[in-house]
């Protein structure tokens, strides 16, 4: 039986511990948070990450610096992300493909995509377009694939580099549609789109950054990949809608990660934070006009996301060839 001496200590004690313990609740962000992104400024990546950023900086309560660190297809931030101390302070942001894609494009990578991570959040949707030059006269994509085969070897497509989404949607589609064209890797979206624009390459996967070309006129938008039609191309419409539901593995998406060990709450928070900016009216403007979709999935669900990409595209890229460099 606990006397009123006991109990008087005992609400002494439970109003001094409760503060502590909220505190130390609450005591997350202690210092700036670094969100960094595996490409150099400029790009939908790095327009999302801004975004985040300026939206996480105020309900944080701290400041979300950007930096970014291009190179290796993501590898050299993924690396330098995962070896920092797993306190929520250091954050990744980056393409799927860096973690789906890498593991079978280099021969060794310096992270693990699932070991070396804790998945926060999936800000985004990749919704690729396949867009050909006007040239080839082809409206549709029965039309297109008609061209390919009254000339087979001799299209000829671009894409982002070897192993990327773009070269792999050209994969896919050639074995969808049973026509052959040759693949031409850039370094980067930008000198394909060039190369495109003046009639050097044929068409190509674009991550609709080709857009404003394609309102112009001077590039045509043949079918999105999916699920869902993009908001800026509302008249394109997916290879779903068009018996090609295959195409949709080349999709793509944007994920925040921490490094593995990050603890459940901050990781939680995070979570519910980026979400909740996402669903902004102006984040869903600006996200749309990028050609993206928003998205939203739980650190559990991306996780498994991750994990059965990484299953779903080994055979994809064998079939495409790639030699790990």
């Amino acid at each position: 039986m606990t006397t009123p001496a006991l109990s008087i200590v005992l609400v002494v004690v439970a109003s001094a511990v409760m503060p502590l313990w909220a505190s130390a609740q609450q005591a997350y962000p202690s210092k700036p948070v670094t969100l960094v992104v595996t490409v150099a400024a400029g790009g939908s990546i790095d327009a999302v990450a801004r975004l985040l950023a300026q939206g996480l900086g105020t309900t944080l309560g701290q400041p979300v610096l950007v930096v970014n660190r291009a190179g290796a297809g993501g590898n050299i931030a993924a690396e330098s992300v995962a070896s920092a101390p797993p306190d929520g302070h250091t954050l990744l942001i980056t393409s799927s493909s860096t973690l789906t894609l890498n593991p079978f494009v280099y021969k060794s990578l310096p992270f693990d995509p699932e070991k070396s991570f804790t998945p926060i959040a999936m800000p985004a949707r990749l919704n690729m377009i396949l867009v050909v030059h006007p040239k080839l006269g082809a409206s549709t994509v029965q039309e297109f694939v008609s061209v390919l085969e009254a000339q087979p070897d001799k299209l000829n497509y671009g894409s982002s580099g070897s192993g990327t989404l773009p070269h792999l949607a050209g994969v896919l589609f050639a074995s969808q549609t049973r026509t052959r064209s040759n693949h031409v890797p850039y370094k980067g979206v930008a000198p394909a789109n060039i190369d495109l624009l003046a009639g050097h390459i044929e068409f190509m996967f674009d991550s609709a950054t080709t857009i404003q070309h394609i309102r112009a006129g001077k590039l045509k938008a043949l079918a999105v990949i999916g699920p869902k039609r993009l908001a800026p191309l509302p008249g394109v419409s997916t290879f779903r809608e068009l018996g090609m539901p295959e195409m949709e593995s080349a999709s793509g998406w944007y994920g925040v990660l921490a490094p593995a060990g990050t603890s459940t709450e901050i990781v939680q928070r995070l979570n519910r934070e980026i979400g909740r900016i996402m669903r902004q009216p102006e984040s869903i403007e600006r996200v749309a006009a990028m050609g993206l979709e928003n998205a939203s999935a739980t650190p559990e669900e991306v996780a498994s996301i991750l994990s059965s990409e990484l299953r779903r595209f080994a055979p994809i890229v064998k079939q495409a060839g790639v030699t790990p460099q």
